[in-house]
């Protein structure tokens, strides 16, 4: 039930999203997504553990 309004809730999302982690060498990347649903699935397969999702303003 929680996966469906997610689904909804992001597929509404307007704004740019950001997806943020540190490796395991200690160097910060960051990729950009225009949709919320592309950067949570991104988001969910990035292996490490010091990892944010965050809107673009």
């Amino acid at each position: 039930m929680l996966g469906i309004i997610r689904g909804l809730t992001d597929t509404f999302s307007m704004s740019e999203w950001n997806v943020v982690w540190l490796d395991n060498n200690g160097k910060y990347h960051k990729k950009y997504f225009y949709y919320k649903t592309e950067a949570r699935f991104f988001y969910d397969l990035l292996p490490f553990y010091h990892k944010r999702l965050e809107r673009v303003r």
